[in-house]
């Protein structure tokens, strides 16, 4: 093992593997119910409670949790007597802070929210709920293989706010084939009328071999989708604080800011990834529900498939790529020979960097840039 065992971790991150329907275009390690098998729900909850176990006799956890996020697959489909379980064995080793200052997210899709769950979730602590409404016209959720419609949406976040959340995510998606600007814009509209603090749009990336591949827009289109949201967004009152992220009274995800700026984390659950910063490794548990089970239940091992030590050309790399992906930027102290400086100077008068505004000696992507992001990291490095 190369991991740090003198890492604790105040970071966590649980992955629950479970979902009403496997999405076509989603990448995660996720089971739809047409093939969660009788039993599997109680495996996987007796799994993570053994590797939480383990990990925390091993003395892994800080005494206490900055932030914790559950993902999925759909974590709200989880029963709360069930959540509840898991987390009384986390909170043998580890506490939360006082007054809500841990934050805690769970992932949800609106088909899965009804109001007395989401109580129960309130009342065991989870207080930020981050909802996948990626599309509110119909005829996108279909393409997209939805299972929720526009109105299940708006009465899904009415739910949220109803069960006495008041950090509120929503996530959209643009890129979508035949999805407009107008489309977009109506989208954004919608969820302005209720008090979210937080949105997430990602461009929506499909393999080359996916049936609808052929029909995403192309990249001059995608470049007008991202800057039409900037620009929303930005009017009204929102920081783009991370390429694909806005925050309203700097509601920032405290959590994704871990994996942004290069902090520890530690993962739970099938597929789950995590990243010691102090010993600069990443490692990574199995990709499916039964040997993930079977290595914790059975041979009472950590359910490790993979770990690493990152190289030097590695970190540097990361390096670039995590602050480019934000708004605070870089020190300029960061070019070290002319050609990165020169380099810098031609991607200013590109207009995709500029001098930070309010940092002294930072530069950072332009809202153009952060679209092009992949562009600066090649050239500048």
């Amino acid at each position: 093992m190369i991991q740090d065992q003198a890492t604790t971790y105040s970071s966590i991150y649980m992955h629950f593997p479970f979902c009403e329907s496997k999405c076509h275009y989603c990448d995660f390690y996720s089971i739809g119910r047409e093939k969660t098998a009788e039993g599997d729900a109680s495996t996987f909850e007796k799994a993570i409670i053994q590797e939480i176990r383990l990990r925390g006799e091993s003395g892994a956890f800080a005494p206490i949790l900055d932030t914790i996020f559950l993902g999925g697959g759909t974590p709200s489909i989880t029963p709360p007597d069930s959540m509840a379980r898991i987390f009384a064995e986390l909170f043998k080793y580890t506490s939360l802070k006082a007054n809500d200052e841990t934050e805690w997210t769970m992932e949800a899709n609106p088909s899965s929210i009804e109001l007395s769950q989401f109580k129960k979730y309130r009342a065991l602590g989870i207080n930020r709920v981050s909802m996948g409404v990626q599309s509110l016209k119909n005829e996108h959720l279909a393409i997209l293989g939805r299972v929720h419609d526009e109105s299940h949406a708006l009465q899904a976040l009415n739910t949220v706010f109803d069960a006495g959340f008041t950090n509120v995510s929503t996530d959209l998606l643009c890129g979508v084939p035949g999805q407009t600007l107008d489309d977009l814009r109506a989208h954004m509209e919608k969820l302005m009328s209720f008090p979210i603090t937080h949105l997430s749009i990602y461009l929506l990336t499909l393999a080359p071999h996916h049936k609808m591949f052929k029909d995403l827009p192309n990249e001059e289109e995608q470049l007008k989708h991202l800057l039409l949201i900037d620009e929303f967004m930005r009017t009204h009152g929102f920081r783009h604080y991370e390429i694909s992220n806005f925050a309203r009274n700097n509601l920032r995800a405290k959590h994704n800011l871990v994996y942004w700026q290069n902090g520890s984390y530690l993962s739970f659950g099938p597929s789950a990834h995590s990243f010691s910063a102090s010993a600069r490794t990443r490692f990574k548990n199995f990709s499916s529900l039964h040997q993930y089970a079977r290595t914790l239940i059975d041979e009472q091992k950590l359910p490790v498939e993979w770990e690493e030590s990152l190289t030097s050309d590695q970190r540097e790399l990361e390096k670039w790529m995590l602050a480019i992906r934000l708004d605070e930027g870089f020190p300029s102290t960061w070019l070290a020979t002319d050609a990165q400086k020169k380099k810098a100077e031609m991607l200013q008068k590109e207009g995709l960097l500029e001098i930070h505004p309010s940092s002294v000696g930072m530069l950072r992507a332009t809202p153009r840039g952060f679209a092009l992001s992949d562009a600066i990291v090649k050239t500048i490095t």
